[in-house]
């Protein structure tokens, strides 16, 4: 739910969001943790290999093998996992619940923070690579579309 203050009575009005909304970023999280972890399994398992077209553009292997596949020494897929999971735990029922305002400037920064990165990456693939991963966009969608959804809460939070 929303709270929305009343500037004129001064008192809070309650606001609920819709059934859609709350599934929707469910769905979401779901999705993007489900192909963080095929593409983080993926990268420590040297059995499993990515399931993935290979023509000129299209290229996953090259993608998740690149020197962009890394920051610090990390694999991207285990940090989009801690994205995912955190993200997850901020938008989950008690933290739309919460008063407090850390989970709001978290889901906030979260998704401002997740669609800076899916821009650099997409840079990375594009412009220095030239080439893409099929599973990789799928998570940058689904960051993108969080990101979204986080706005319109906002929007209507403060609109």
């Amino acid at each position: 739910m929303i709270e929305d203050v009343d500037s004129r009575a001064g008192r809070a009005r309650i606001r609920h969001r819709p059934r859609w909304f709350l599934v929707t970023l469910g769905v979401l999280v779901a999705a993007g943790l489900a192909v963080s972890a095929y593409l983080t399994v993926t990268h420590y398992s040297h059995e499993i290999s990515l399931i993935c077209m290979e023509n000129a553009t299209v290229d996953c292997a090259s993608v998740t093998s690149s020197e962009f596949s890394t920051l610090f020494g990390i694999p991207l897929p285990l940090l989009g996992l801690a994205f995912f999971i955190g993200f997850g735990a901020l938008v989950a029922p008690w933290a739309w619940r919460s008063e407090h305002p850390l989970p709001r400037w978290g889901r906030l920064a979260g998704a401002i923070g997740g669609v800076v990165f899916v821009v650099y990456l997409v840079t990375a693939e594009l412009a220095v690579l030239g080439k893409i991963c099929l599973w990789c966009t799928a998570v940058h969608v689904i960051t993108v579309l969080l990101f979204g959804l986080v706005l319109v809460d906002e929007y209507r939070r403060i609109g």
